[in-house]
């Protein structure tokens, strides 16, 4: 079996801690809300550093997941510009993955530093957290690229996922290339899936050429108008914080909802959704496992991630199985 992982978007995750003190880290926070002081200076401690993107950590949890007896190639195609920042983040996906082959494409674009910064020290209050992550740029010919080169990729599974970059000549984001990927590769892909939200998830739904697999969280469920879901007749993975919910077929039955395990300490919530991902494609497609088994397993691998201090970096094979064992349907 061949999966290729397509990276629109790769970036470096830098993850920091931060504590409550109101001159150097944050004075409160509650579920929605995190309060600064006026003139305050945030004096985080970094915790880790890693290739991210969401195609990436799809990538980088599939690669720890694997095993011998799995007969699978995988390889993770990167669009990505020829800078120092474009070959640091190159370098970190080398440097990390072993059983995914990278595969850079060179485009006009520019590179991203992505930070999250959360309190992990205070489990028992309300975790406070908060993300940078700014736009990925790309030129008119950086899109040109991207499609011809898409065009020509085969594979049993195309894995898709992350939101869309920005086109640098209009400032507008370039919502329909996810729809025209899956066109183009519909023919060349046995399945397909996509982890994507907004304009990018309204046009794949709209499109002739469906994905076969979607999973996103709750947000980008509901960033779409669901007058949109009735024609979907594809499996669908909807995660929130207490687990998820699963459509074998959206456009017809109720969905079945599956829990996610408990742990003792959340560090980061960076990548869990991601995690999920490559649990469900693992464990359905490679293994062969039913759909509800298959989100049961993807629970597990991004409550393995969450509970590590080096989120996706961290997932364990040993952990995932230990939590998978815990883990009903409902």
């Amino acid at each position: 079996m061949k999966i290729s992982i397509l990276e629109f978007t790769p970036c470096a995750d830098l993850i920091y801690q931060m504590r409550r003190d109101p001159n150097e880290g944050y004075i409160a926070a509650d579920a929605n809300t995190l309060t600064l002081g006026t003139g305050a200076r945030l004096r985080p401690r970094l915790v880790t550093t890693y290739a991210g993107g969401k195609a990436t950590n799809v990538a980088r949890v599939l690669d720890k997941l694997l095993t011998p007896d799995d007969k699978v190639e995988v390889e993770l195609i990167v669009f990505r510009p020829d800078s120092a920042e474009g070959r640091y983040i190159h370098e970190l996906q080398l440097r990390e993955l072993k059983r995914v082959r990278v595969q850079p494409v060179i485009i006009e674009a520019a590179a991203r530093f992505c930070v999250d910064v959360a309190d992990t020290a205070r489990v028992s209050e309300a975790h406070a957290e908060f993300n940078l992550s700014p736009r990925c740029m790309w030129r008119s010919s950086g899109l040109e690229r991207a499609l011809e080169y898409s065009s020509t990729v085969a594979a049993d599974l195309l894995l898709l996922a992350g939101n869309p970059p920005m086109m640098e000549e209009t400032g507008e984001v370039a919502g329909d290339l996810a729809s025209r990927v899956i066109e183009g590769l519909r023919a060349r892909a046995s399945i397909i899936s996509l982890d994507t939200g907004g304009s990018a998830l309204a046009n794949c739904l709209t499109s002739e050429a469906h994905p076969d697999v979607i999973k996103i969280n709750e947000s980008e469920y509901t960033s779409v108008d669901q007058q949109l879901w009735q024609n979907f007749r594809g499996i669908l993975v909807v995660t929130d914080a207490a687990g998820c919910r699963v459509w074998e077929n959206r456009a017809s039955g109720s969905p079945q909802r599956v829990g996610a395990p408990e742990v003792t300490r959340i560090y980061s919530t960076v990548g869990a959704g991601d995690s999920m991902h490559a649990g469900f494609t693992l464990s359905r497609w490679v293994r062969e496992i039913d759909c509800l088994g298959a989100a049961r397993f993807g629970q597990a691998a991004a409550a393995a991630a969450v509970s590590s201090p080096e989120g996706t970096r961290g997932v364990a094979r040993e952990a995932v199985a230990k939590l998978f064992s815990g883990i009903t349907a409902n």
